[in-house]
């Protein structure tokens, strides 16, 4: 779930860029390249976690996974050029384009807010080893890095 989350999260962030021209390109772009690092990071992690069942079997399921996360984003820029470009060739609305790219840009983030708190954090907090052997000062040392790193993020977006 939390694979098929995050792709279906960076093909639409590939279509809001397909989209993104001017000024808004060039910080998107940096945006995005910070962002998709971290979430591969983080997503790699999950993957290479994976229960050992047949050597070879999940040494390909494991490739395959990097692979579809890797190819996702170019996928989506793909698309979001040769939709927007061969629908309404090169006379296309700016109003209509801010819009669309806001709507893809909401979907995008309640995405990545799904998998983040339902499949990383209760997975981390709940399921995983904080959660049942990680003690109470490890467990707040981890919320406090947490709430760290989202007011990092916030102080990001204010930067922009």
């Amino acid at each position: 779930v939390l694979q098929s989350g995050i792709m279906l999260h960076s093909l639409v962030i590939g279509l809001t860029l397909s989209i993104t021209s001017g000024a808004d390109f060039t910080s998107l772009v940096s945006a995005i390249s910070f962002h998709q690092v971290f979430e591969g990071l983080s997503l790699g992690i999950r993957i290479s976690a994976l229960p050992k069942q047949g050597r070879r079997s999940i040494t390909y399921l494991k490739l395959v996974l990097y692979v579809l996360f890797a190819v996702t984003t170019p996928t989506g820029i793909l698309v979001g050029l040769l939709a927007f470009t061969a629908g309404s060739g090169s006379s296309t609305d700016s109003v209509q384009m801010d819009a669309v790219q806001g709507i893809l840009s909401a979907i995008s983030a309640g995405m990545l807010i799904y998998a983040a708190t339902v499949e990383m954090l209760a997975g981390d907090f709940v399921f995983g080893k904080l959660g049942s052997e990680g003690g109470v000062k490890r467990q707040i040392q981890a919320v406090f890095a947490l709430l760290l790193g989202v007011l990092c993020m916030g102080m990001l977006s204010f930067i922009e």
